[in-house]
């Protein structure tokens, strides 16, 4: 990963296959829309990306996070369904979360 703060999720398991970085306060949909610039994220100041990619849903098996930075994965896309939050790198997200996520959001200190 770049020496820039970010999240990378991974398409298989010990970061195999396709990867996309996240910087902070990124947020990836993994739905069809209209990727969007800077955007009031209602938790703050600051300034979110929103990132629509329907090629990732229910794709990730793996991500790094830097050191600073978490990492939240949702089952549904509008943060809606069970979440997956993590300060660490997985290596595998276990069964119960491999091929799950729907909306993924980094945010870095």
């Amino acid at each position: 990963m770049a020496a820039k703060a970010g999240c990378r999720i991974f398409q298989h398991r010990d970061y195999g296959g396709s990867g996309y970085t996240l910087h902070n306060l990124e947020r990836m949909k993994m739905v069809r829309g209209e990727s969007l610039g800077c955007t009031t994220n209602g938790h703050g100041p600051g300034c979110e990306s929103v990132i629509y990619d329907p090629s990732w849903n229910d794709q990730v098996s793996s991500f790094k996070v830097t050191r600073g930075c978490t990492l939240t994965l949702w089952q549904h896309v509008n943060e809606s369904g069970a979440h997956f939050r993590s300060n660490r790198s997985y290596r595998y997200v276990g069964s119960s979360w491999n091929d799950q996520a729907s909306e993924a959001v980094c945010a870095c200190k």
